[in-house]
Order: C-alpha cells, then sequence, then structure tokens
C-alpha cells in the first residue's frame, strides 16, 4: 500500500460556473425529468431529502408541476409552460428532479483516458467495450513494469489508441492528468483499465451536459462477478464502487456524497490544471468532486446507465483495499475541514438510545416530546403533524445510526468491547442493537448470494477494515477530527423556518471514500 503524501503543489481553484442568469432556461426544453427516487412529496407541497438534504416547501406556483412529475416517477415528463420551466430547474437545483440520460445522435466532443498499471488482460477487455462508440482513447500507462509495459502497448496499438507511459509512478490522479494534458476535447470520460463500459454509456451521459452547470457525470458501476468465492459474492452487492440504484445530484451530505472516477465523463471548463490533487494517491476523486461543489457546480449520478468492474477474489485483497480507502480519510480532512467527523448524532437522540437500553421509555418518550416540539417550531404552520411526527422519527432514527456507525467502523476496538460486554449490560446490548441494526437491514433488503453469517462476518471485516484504515492515517498526521465524533446539542429555534432549511444532517455514508 502506497501512502498518501503530503499536502504538495495543490492545484489551482476550479473555475466559477456560470449562473442561471447568464445561462437562461433553453437547455431544460426537450429535456426528460424525473422525480428523485427515495424523495417523498407530503401534502402536495413539502419534500423530505434531495441534494443537499433538506426540508422544502415548494413555491405555490410550482406545485402543479411538481405533484405531476411526482406522479410520473421514472417514466419522465417535460416541461412546457415557462412556470413549468423554472419549476423544473427549481427542483433539478435541489437535487428533487433528475434529467433522465437519452441518446441524441452521434458523439464528437468527448475524449477517453484510461490509466493503467500492470493488468494489461484487463486493459484488452476495456479497450474492447469502447469501440462500440468509436470515441478517440488515450491510454497512460503509469510506469509499468516492462514486461506489462509491452503487453500494455501491444493492446493500445490493437484498438488504436494513443499511448503515454509515465517515467515514474505517480498513481491514477497523475495518470489520469496526463491523459487530460493530451486531449482537447470539451468533455473527458475517465475509465478504469478493470472496467468493462456499456456500448453506450457516453453517448446516453453525455446530453445531461446540456447544463451548463453540470461538472461530471457518472454512471453506476457494478461488480462483473465471474466466481464464487466468498467475497465476490459479497462484493455482488456491497462493492465500494457501486453507488446504488437511485439517481442523485452529488453534494457532501448525502448517500451518494461522491463519485468513484471509475466511470465519469468530465466538462474540461469545469477543470482546474491539473485536475487532480498532486499529493493524494487515495481519495483524489474524492476530493476533486468536492471541489467542484464548493466551487458551485453541478455533479450528478445517473445509475440508469451501468458499467461493470473486475472484483477482487481474496480476503486479503479485498481487506487491503479497504484499509488503503479508510487512510484517504485524514487527507481529505485537511483539505476539506470538518467534513470527515466520523459521526455527528444529536445529545437527544444519545438520550433516547440510552434510556430505552437502561429500560427507561418514559425518559426516552420525555425526550422524544421535545424533540416533537422543535421540530414543530423549525417546520412552522406549513407542515402538517405528521410530517413533524415522520421528521422527529427520522431524527431520532438517524442520531441511533450515527452511534452504531461509529462503533461499527472507526472505532471498532470499542464496538468490539461492547460485543463482548453484552451478556453482562444492558447498555451494552442497546449499542450492540444500534451497530447491527444497519448491516441486519442491508441484508434483508439486499441480501448477498451468501447466507446471513458469512454475509454479515464479511461486513464486520468491511468495516473493521476501513475503520483501520482511518485511524492508521489519523495518528501518522495527528488529523484527530476523522476520528472524533461531534455530539449536535437540540438547542429550541428562535423562529419557524417557512421555505427550505437543512434541519439534520442526513448523510450516513459520508465517510465511505
Amino acid at each position: 500500500m502506497t501512502r498518501n503524501a503530503a499536502v504538495t503543489n495543490a492545484p489551482p481553484a476550479l473555475p466559477a460556473p456560470p449562473t442561471r442568469a447568464e445561462t437562461g432556461t433553453d437547455f431544460v426544453k426537450g429535456m426528460p425529468l424525473a422525480w428523485t427516487t427515495g424523495v417523498p412529496l407530503r401534502d402536495g407541497k413539502i419534500t423530505l431529502g434531495g441534494s443537499p438534504w433538506a426540508v422544502t416547501t415548494i413555491p405555490r406556483k410550482f406545485r402543479p408541476f411538481a405533484r405531476k412529475l411526482f406522479l410520473a416517477a421514472r417514466t419522465g415528463l417535460e416541461a412546457s409552460t415557462k412556470t413549468e420551466i423554472d419549476a423544473a430547474i427549481f427542483l433539478l437545483d435541489r437535487g428533487i428532479a433528475d434529467p433522465l440520460p437519452v441518446v441524441r445522435g452521434p458523439i464528437d466532443d468527448v475524449a477517453v483516458v484510461i490509466p493503467v498499471y500492470k493488468h494489461a488482460d484487463s486493459l484488452e477487455q476495456c479497450l474492447a467495450s469502447l469501440a462500440a462508440e468509436g470515441l478517440p482513447v488515450t491510454v497512460v500507462d503509469d510506469a509499468s513494469p516492462a514486461a506489462d509495459a509491452a503487453l500494455i502497448a501491444k493492446a493500445a496499438a490493437a484498438h488504436g489508441a494513443q499511448l503515454i507511459v509515465l517515467p515514474r509512478n505517480g498513481g491514477p490522479g497523475a495518470a489520469r492528468t496526463a491523459g487530460y494534458a493530451a486531449t482537447t476535447t470539451p468533455f473527458i470520460a475517465f475509465i478504469d483499465a478493470d472496467v468493462v463500459a456499456s456500448t453506450d454509456w457516453v453517448s446516453r451521459l453525455r446530453p445531461l451536459f446540456d447544463d451548463p452547470l453540470v461538472a461530471a457525470v457518472a454512471p453506476r458501476v457494478l461488480p462483473d462477478v465471474r466466481g464464487t468465492s466468498a467475497v465476490e459474492l459479497y462484493e455482488e452487492t456491497r462493492s465500494e464502487l457501486d453507488m446504488g440504484p437511485n439517481p442523485s445530484r452529488v453534494v457532501y451530505g448525502v448517500p451518494v456524497g461522491w463519485l468513484p472516477t471509475a466511470s465519469v465523463i468530465m466538462r474540461r471548463a469545469a477543470l482546474s490544471d491539473p485536475p487532480f490533487e498532486p499529493g493524494l494517491r487515495v481519495g483524489e476523486d474524492v476530493d476533486l468532486v468536492w471541489r467542484m461543489d464548493e466551487a458551485g457546480w453541478t455533479v450528478r449520478y445517473a445509475p440508469d446507465v451501468v458499467n461493470h468492474h473486475v472484483v477482487r477474489t481474496s480476503l486479503r485483497d479485498f481487506s487491503s483495499r479497504r484499509v488503503m480507502y479508510g487512510t484517504s480519510a485524514a487527507e481529505l480532512e485537511r483539505r476539506h475541514p470538518r467534513r470527515l467527523i466520523p459521526a455527528r448524532p444529536s445529545l437527544s437522540g444519545i438520550g433516547v438510545l440510552v434510556a430505552l437500553a437502561c429500560g427507561q421509555p418514559w425518559i426516552a418518550g420525555g425526550i422524544a416530546a421535545y424533540e416533537f416540539a422543535r421540530m414543530r417550531r423549525m417546520l412552522g404552520p406549513e407542515a402538517s403533524v405528521a410530517v413533524s411526527v415522520e421528521m422527529t422519527a427520522f431524527s431520532l432514527w438517524s442520531d441511533a445510526f450515527w452511534v452504531g456507525h461509529l462503533l461499527r467502523r472507526d472505532w471498532w476496538p470499542v464496538g468490539l468491547a461492547v460485543l463482548l460486554s453484552t451478556p453482562k449490560s444492558k447498555l451494552a446490548r442497546g449499542l450492540a442493537a444500534a451497530m447491527v441494526w444497519e448491516p441486519v437491514r442491508d441484508h434483508l433488503i439486499r441480501p448477498t448470494r451468501l447466507g446471513p453469517v458469512q454475509s454479515l462476518a464479511l461486513r464486520a471485516v468491511d468495516d473493521a477494515s476501513y475503520g483501520s484504515g482511518v485511524i492508521q492515517n489519523a495518528f501518522r498526521l495527528r488529523v484527530w477530527n476523522v476520528i472524533l465524533p461531534r455530539v449536535q446539542i437540540p438547542t429550541w429555534p428562535k423562529k419557524p423556518v417557512t421555505q427550505e432549511t437543512n434541519l439534520h444532517n442526513a448523510n450516513v455514508q459520508q465517510d465511505s471514500v
């Protein structure tokens, strides 16, 4: 495993995107839209979710179109009138609606860049899968050993790809940067050498850039499972590159809070030179996506389009890869302060969990009642009692999640001690329930082909391996935020929020980088 280098030669700030006033609204015409999966519409006017996660009261004039789009679900709907177009932009910019991928004729403004180190056999498959779209391809050999380099050169030549050979190994970010410098097209498609592309992935994703604010779009990347080892069958449904089935506007603080560059298309005008942080060997894709978000660009995840990647087959490779991903947390925290805090539970949620674990339901009920009153105050008169109850329950559940998440991953040695203490401690049993609830739920909703025991055991290895990487670099670099949770103090709101508010950091996957 290669350790991340210190922060050196940081790339310049990304160019600022145009404003909506500058771009106009013409790009919405002819763009099929769909309501974002998993975002409920309550009382015909209030949404819970989106990107960034928020409780949003939809303006009155936009509600008819919002209701129509919600009922259409994923079938798609186009805005026609000026009011509908304005409503569409309102929903798009808040991650409540998504543009649907379509194919619009031949693509001539996209070049493909493939970073590769060794693995010429995988590269051959990747190049073959790209042939259908006929796009120019640049292969960047990241200083592979001579025998591998010869095979890489042979594969590139066989498929008519431009070949760049780096004199020293710089990691995937450096290889992608070299490919970026060697191309001139307005858009660049980055794809890893161990990925097999669908025949029209670029053609379907390119129209999403009709929105001038879109800087990057990525498809879903599913594992290409060819064997039956336990690791392969686990990764089939738990791959770290699979961002899930639901489309999303990608921002920090939501389940799809970053994108892997295993498959992604980027707008050149949204990139700096160099685009990737030279000091990062791991997490460089997370860093770039977060910098895009911070600069004001839009990044989209479009799982309707699917590519496949080769999976690891051995437990050692699986665990070491997870450890390596965990080491990125400290370096990313240096560049994006306070984003990699491992848990953000509220004091109220912790109080409810502890009270229930200790057999004190009345105390838990009193805390929940206070949270309900606080939520009613925050939401204001527009929200019904039912919405307030739903949000209170969600907030308290999220707090329990945070505690369990912390003990399973970044504090896994403490979590192990908690599990060993369950026979003698009510509190330990309550904390253990918070730890295992999410893995058990995930197995029930998305079961692997493994039995529950093997599946949950590999999930424990997954979490502990990542957490070990986090702990390792936290101590090496003395970046303590990545292992220290932050407990939120629930204060009484001074006034209700009547339009839109980010009530609760609902991100439950933000540290999965």
